[in-house]
């Protein structure tokens, strides 16, 4: 009895065991389970959250490409029902608008090649405003008796108009000072960003397009390419504004510094020499500035940090592309903390490896006329329905500010003498107050030099910005400052 019973205790021990076992099992196959169903819950949460910010980023981003690429059938099939927009100046003009003759539709430029790069033309693809506002004029929204009464009599509908910042007084005195010239000229508003005048040279016919295409795609003058937005040049001594103003950073005693210039210097293995090899004797900061010495600048280059220097020259959007809806190149800036000597040198003067737009030059001079606040420069003031109704208005946007108030006034002070006693004389003029800055900036073995302006006039509470770019100039005082010279007149007049 004794026995049974022992055994029965461990047959029941067992079955407990064994019970206790499969429970113990269960519960693990569940937790993994368990565990699965988290990972895969979790997957699709986080393809969910991708998916979602993919359409954000798509809405914000990449719609503005898709709904105005020439490609998308939408705009092929409005086409079909709408009638083309205009695209106005900002003092009434038309610069382009849809005309018919003999039942055919056209793309007119009242006036032609004066707006063509930044206008545009909308044949064989499209360029400029003619792309980028592709789906605003070719949007209708009329009121909805009009757009019925054309639908009954088998018309098309009006499109939308675009009214740009683009001024035709200031265009075509930027227009007519680069008559036969190879270069660009921007002109904008430096408290807004409203662009006032953007010219490129050479120039095409916009209502020609078509059937001057192989000739305008296989010119060795590139001359569909607009040069104030995408064309990509060494600054010159235009750049000495930066360097000028990380030496006043780094040495609040810059009102001491004095240099004697004999027109030439070496730094290392490079020999350095003035413009022209002009000697300009004893020069403290301002006269160095005003009289465009490379070799105080290369000196003084020698006591920036290079870290400092690179930052400020990259707050200034030096390396970025600065964002304006037209296409635009990225400037390029190599200088870093690892950068050698000579390099140092070179960048100072705004050589080396240094290549900006004529567009970036004038957002920079534009950051010291409005105190150090950089706007978001912009050529659309307003989209309007044929009747007039606003449909929507560019709000004027801050990229940053990267310089303080005191530098700025310091610096207009500085770059007032480049006008009244330096090297930008032809830029001045007694009927308004104008600053700037010079530029020759060698571009190749030959030393040959494009010639740059940047500079600011003011009268009454009114600025301009001009930024002036020449191809292969030479001396930015002796070609580019007249150039500006004549934008600023146009504009007070």
């Amino acid at each position: 009895m004794s026995i049974l019973k022992s055994t029965k205790q461990e047959e029941a021990k067992t079955q407990n065991f064994i019970k206790r076992k499969n429970k113990t099992g269960s519960r693990q196959k569940k937790k993994r389970a368990n565990r699965q169903i988290l990972q895969i819950t979790y997957m699709f949460v986080f393809l969910f959250l991708g998916l979602i910010g993919y359409i954000v980023y798509f809405v914000a981003v990449e719609s503005k490409d898709v709904i105005t690429d020439a490609h998308n059938r939408r705009l092929q099939q409005l086409e079909k029902t709408v009638s083309r927009g205009k695209i106005i100046s900002s003092d009434g003009k038309t610069l382009a608008q849809t005309i018919t003759e003999n039942g055919k539709e056209e793309r007119d430029y009242p006036y032609g090649r004066m707006f063509a790069h930044v206008v545009g033309y909308n044949d064989k693809g499209k360029s400029g405003l003619e792309a980028k506002y592709n789906f605003d004029l070719l949007r209708s929204d009329a009121n909805i008796f009009s757009q019925i009464s054309c639908n009954l009599s088998g018309e098309k509908t009006p499109g939308d108009n675009v009214y740009t910042t683009l001024n035709t007084k200031v265009q075509k005195a930027a227009y007519d000072a680069l008559q036969g010239k190879k270069g660009a000229v921007v002109a904008m508003d430096p408290s807004t960003g409203k662009i006032y005048a953007m010219v490129s040279k050479p120039d095409f016919r916009p209502g020609k397009v078509e059937e001057n295409w192989s000739e305008l795609n296989n010119s060795s003058s590139s001359l569909l390419l607009n040069r104030a937005t995408q064309g990509l040049y060494p600054p010159g001594s235009t750049f000495k504004v930066v360097t000028a103003l990380e030496f006043m950073r780094e040495h609040k005693d810059y009102k001491k510094f004095r240099y004697h210039c004999n027109g030439h210097t070496t730094v290392g293995d490079l020999k350095i020499h003035c413009y022209g090899g002009e000697a300009h004797g004893t020069v403290g900061l301002e006269g160095a500035l005003a009289k465009s010495c490379n070799t105080a600048f290369v000196h003084i280059a020698q006591t920036l940090n290079k870290d400092k220097f690179a930052n400020l020259a990259k707050d200034l959007m030096f390396d970025s592309t600065v964002p304006i809806n037209l296409l635009a190149s990225k400037s390029r800036f190599s200088f870093n903390k690892n950068s050698g000597i000579n390099e140092l040198a070179h960048t100072a003067i705004g050589q080396g490896q240094t290549l900006i737009t004529p567009l970036q030059n004038a957002v920079v001079m534009s950051t010291i006329a409005n105190d150090g606040v950089m706007m978001q420069p912009y050529l659309v003031d307003q989209v309007k329905n044929v009747d007039g109704g606003v449909i929507k208005t560019t709000k004027t946007e801050q990229i940053s500010q990267p310089l303080e108030k005191a530098e700025c006034e310091t610096l207009k002070k500085m770059l007032r003498k480049v006008v009244t006693k330096g090297t930008g004389t032809r830029a001045n003029s007694s009927e308004y107050q104008v600053y700037g800055k010079t530029g020759s900036a060698e571009y190749n073995s030959e030393k040959d030099s494009h010639a740059w302006f940047i500079g600011c006039a003011e009268k009454n509470g009114k600025k301009i910005v001009v930024s002036v770019l020449v191809e292969n100039g030479g001396s930015g005082g002796k070609v580019a400052a007249p150039i500006a010279n004549k934008v600023f007149h146009a504009f007070f007049r």
